[in-house]
């Protein structure tokens, strides 16, 4: 789910004025398949954390608000977004 979310707003700020960006969504299906072939997880479970991470990196795409912060149970996590 981490690659994924990473890697979606990537592929929605810059696929469409540069489609080798879509390239990057190689990323998480390699990470995808290398998880069920090792036996490390079911594959109903990648599809989900995939399905997750897109719906994650869709959202914080689409915030209007670039600060983002979150409160985990070991310590907090700060986001900004930034365009160029």
């Amino acid at each position: 789910m981490e690659i994924t979310t990473a890697v979606t707003p990537y592929v929605l700020e810059y696929g469409a004025e540069r489609p080798a960006v879509w390239a990057l969504e190689l990323l998480p299906i390699y990470d995808s398949m290398a998880r069920v072939k090792s036996r490390a997880h079911w594959p109903s479970d990648v599809l989900a954390s995939f399905a997750i991470g897109t719906g994650i990196g869709w959202y914080m795409h689409s915030r209007q608000s670039s600060l983002s912060v979150g409160f985990l149970p070991h310590g907090r996590t700060v986001g900004w977004k930034k365009a160029f």
